[in-house]
């Protein structure tokens, strides 16, 4: 029993030295900065401009411009519908610029080689940039 904590100090050890054998054959890690990649693609721009004119319309489709009275009554009804289709869009544009970011990340970590990507939120030291170069790619 005594032996234990020497034992467990041996394997980290050899784990250690096995991840910096590994990463030295060229493991590349790259970072981006989803929240610039959203504030500065033109790409994310016309998708926000898609959304909003989707909301204008559903506004007019569904009479919701003029403020609320206490005759009308269906009021309720038709603000619920115009916020669910108003979701659904939302999530379909979501969904499709996901894709698209993914699509770019892959093919520029490809092109620099790089192996794994992480969010710079979660990257406190290193890691290649690639925001740049994926804002570009959706443009």
């Amino acid at each position: 029993m005594k032996y234990l904590p020497w034992g467990l100090a041996g394997l980290l050890a050899i784990a250690l030295i096995w991840a910096l054998m590994f990463s030295a054959g060229g493991e590349q890690i790259g970072t981006v900065n989803l929240a610039r990649i959203v504030e500065e693609s033109a790409r994310a721009q016309q998708l926000n401009q898609m959304l909003s004119d989707r909301y204008n319309e559903l506004i007019t489709r569904f009479d919701l411009a003029s403020e609320p009275d206490e005759e009308d009554l269906d009021r309720p009804d038709r603000e619920r519908a115009a916020y669910a289709e108003y979701l659904s869009y939302r999530l379909e544009l979501e969904t499709q610029f996901q894709r698209e970011v993914d699509g770019v990340i892959a093919e520029v970590a490809k092109g620099k080689k790089v192996t794994l990507v992480l969010d710079e939120d979660v990257v406190r030291y290193g890691g290649q940039d690639l925001t740049d170069e994926v804002i570009k790619g959706l443009d």
